[in-house]
């Protein structure tokens, strides 16, 4: 049951994030960077590209972008050279951008797209689907990245060949400037358990024990409880049943009251971006939670529990703080641009054939499909279908484009030569390979609301050239795949 393990692995590994986030990591691996490797703005821009890329193998490539921003932030006011803000802004957007969505096209969980275009397959019936899992993936999608990310670094170097190399006035101490060694070998210790369950997977493919669960989906089923329990429930400095009693209390309140929680933080957002008055909803929200969270947690443990932003400082992991920590206004954005897509969409829509007729839809189809239909050959199709993949995701959201060409490209896979597994694999990797706009990803388009003067056409200018980069390599890669096989 690899949809089972995925989902697991998705989970876990949202979970591992925070706890890099939560021991600072990020901060330290920059602090260490910049210490050996140098403090001019270059070696900072590929120290980013670099991080964003390697985090975003393993974690999903929104999560990774939401942890960093804080850090460009803060990076850009220890810059010397603040003159031009809205060059050093736009470098960071590429290089944060950049690896993020390249480091995001490696692995099942780098990208939520890749565990819908797993759905994908299950929904079609492709053949030889049950190949298909994080281990799998691994094998193609890091080779391709490895190449991309490194044609993604000497096109953002271009791009900042005319920015002062401004130093950084960063102090850093011997402490912060250390490896942070701990935090990265629990990561790499799960993910090498990760990595070694999926290849057992994918070479051995045990058979059933209970209720149709292997033994290995009985083992991610084990981990994936015992990663949230040690996140959440496991006392980090005080080991007592009365510590694990506080962290499951604070568990289970702020998950039951985080509908709230983030309605009054949105409502925040919108008020200081778009000055529409909303104090009174947003206060009125939260001081009632504040009394309710002091009423449950006086009554059960006799004392104070702090305000509602204060972090569990007795868990791994805070889930106030994860919920707090949302850059919404980034979510405001994707919702508003989401409601567009969604709405362009369905114009047209006959409400019996919801999936298959709206205008944009039909439209994009009879376009595709003119487009590739005539290109028979590999060596022309996957070419075209990568490149229409690629610069279609600027316009509407990935997925969608997944789900629009889906079935066109299992349609056209008898006539290519190439199998609708391969077609669709390429396709997937392809659409998530869109740097052009904010509008290509949500990592792009938090990236874009979370940092300030960034230049459109200098984002969109760089982003031309990694798309023609990105579907040049992904062709290569999946013709030479198709030539093995």
């Amino acid at each position: 049951m690899n949809l089972l393990q995925n989902v697991i692995i998705l989970t876990t590994g949202f979970l591992l994030s925070q706890v890099l986030i939560a021991t600072n990591t990020h901060y330290r691996l920059i602090a260490f960077l910049l210490r050996h490797g140098g403090s001019g703005f270059r070696s900072l821009l590929t120290s980013v590209l670099l991080i964003s890329y390697g985090l975003s193998i393993f974690l999903s490539n929104t999560v990774v972008v939401l942890a960093l921003l804080p850090v460009i932030n803060r990076l850009m006011g220890f810059l010397k050279d603040r003159a031009s803000k809205k060059e050093i802004a736009t470098m960071f957007y590429l290089a944060l951008t950049f690896g993020a969505t390249t480091g995001g096209l490696a692995s099942l969980s780098g990208n939520p797209l890749n565990a819908f275009a797993v759905g994908l397959l299950e929904f079609y019936h492709i053949e030889n689907r049950e190949q298909v899992n994080f281990f799998s993936w691994l094998m193609v999608g890091l080779p391709v990245s490895m190449l991309i990310v490194t044609a993604g670094r000497m096109i953002l170097l271009h791009a900042a060949r005319n920015c002062s190399e401004t130093a950084l006035v960063y102090s850093t101490n011997s402490e912060t400037a250390l490896f942070p060694h701990r935090p990265l070998l629990f990561f790499a210790i799960n993910m090498l358990f990760i990595t070694t369950m999926t290849g057992i997977q994918f070479f051995r493919q045990p058979a059933p024990l209970l209720s149709g669960l292997s033994w290995i989906d009985i083992s991610f089923l084990c981990y994936g409880v015992f990663i949230t329990l040690f996140s959440f429930l496991y006392p980090e400095k005080k080991n007592s049943p009365r510590s694990i009693r506080k962290n499951a209390v604070f568990l289970i309140f702020f998950v039951a009251v985080s509908p709230v929680l983030l309605f009054s933080r949105m409502s925040i957002e919108i008020e200081r971006h778009l000055r529409i008055p909303l104090s009174e909803f947003h206060f009125f929200a939260e001081r009632m939670l504040q009394k309710l969270f002091d009423t449950v947690w006086g009554r059960l443990f006799r004392e104070q529990p702090g305000s509602l932003e204060t972090p569990n400082g007795n868990a791994v992991l805070s889930i106030n703080r994860i919920i707090l920590d949302i850059p919404y206004f980034g979510l405001l954005l994707i919702i508003i641009f989401g409601s567009i897509l969604y709405l362009a969409v369905n114009v047209g829509d006959n409400p019996a054939t919801p999936e298959s007729d709206g205008y944009l839809i039909t439209a994009l189809g009879e376009l595709v499909l003119g487009f590739l239909e005539p290109l028979k050959t590999p060596m022309l199709f996957l070419p075209a279908m990568n490149i229409a993949a690629v610069f279609s995701s600027e316009l509407l959201s990935n997925t969608a484009i997944v789900a629009i060409f889906a079935p066109l490209i299992i349609t056209l896979a008898p006539h290519t030569s190439l199998s609708a597994l391969l077609l669709l694999l390429s396709l997937t990797v392809g659409a998530s390979a869109a740097y052009m706009t904010p509008l290509a990803s949500p990592a792009n388009t938090l990236a874009f609301g979370g940092l300030s003067h960034v230049s459109l056409k200098t984002v969109i200018k760089a982003g031309m050239i990694m798309n023609i980069t990105s579907a040049a390599l992904i062709s290569l890669t999946f013709l030479g795949i198709s030539f093995f096989l």
